[in-house]
């Protein structure tokens, strides 16, 4: 009898964790963050990544750009020298501010919506290890960056 109500009390903490939420990373994107090395720039932003089960949901802004933004990502996991792959694409205005999004416009691939992810990738998330970037054309290497952090 123990051993049932231990085994049915497990499996409900289980089912709460797995039911929790997911995890919300946040990150503030500025030139200095920029990797390998830092951007001059004015421009500025903030993005939150909700990790949750297979699915990421991303939401934030970002302000004055030097030109419109070319393309927005989400990197990692991250190297030894701070950068990393693309992981997934990012939907951005081509405009010097605006909103960013999961929904990723056009034929690229993969859009950070259509992404399912593994339990490494999930690790990687939940470890640092994953950073949002958006490039222009003056700066196709990244103008702005933010390495994603657990919410407090």
């Amino acid at each position: 009898m123990k051993a049932n109500r231990l085994f049915i009390a497990c499996v409900s903490t289980l089912a709460l964790v797995a039911c929790g939420g997911g995890t919300e990373l946040t990150g503030t994107l500025s030139g200095a963050a920029q990797k390998p090395t830092a951007v001059t720039t004015s421009a500025s932003g903030s993005v939150t990544v909700k990790v949750d089960g297979e699915s990421l949901d991303v939401d934030g802004d970002f302000t004055g750009l030097s030109g419109n933004a070319a393309s927005a990502h989400i990197h990692g996991p991250v190297g030894s020298d701070g950068t990393g792959p693309i992981f997934c694409h990012l939907k951005v205005p081509a405009a010097t501010s605006g909103s960013i999004g999961a929904e990723a416009e056009g034929s690229v691939t993969p859009k950070c919506s259509d992404v399912k992810l593994t339990d490494t990738d999930v690790t990687n998330f939940e470890g640092g290890k994953m950073y949002v970037n958006i490039h222009t054309n003056m700066n196709p290497n990244g103008e702005i960056r933010a390495d994603l952090t657990k919410k407090d």
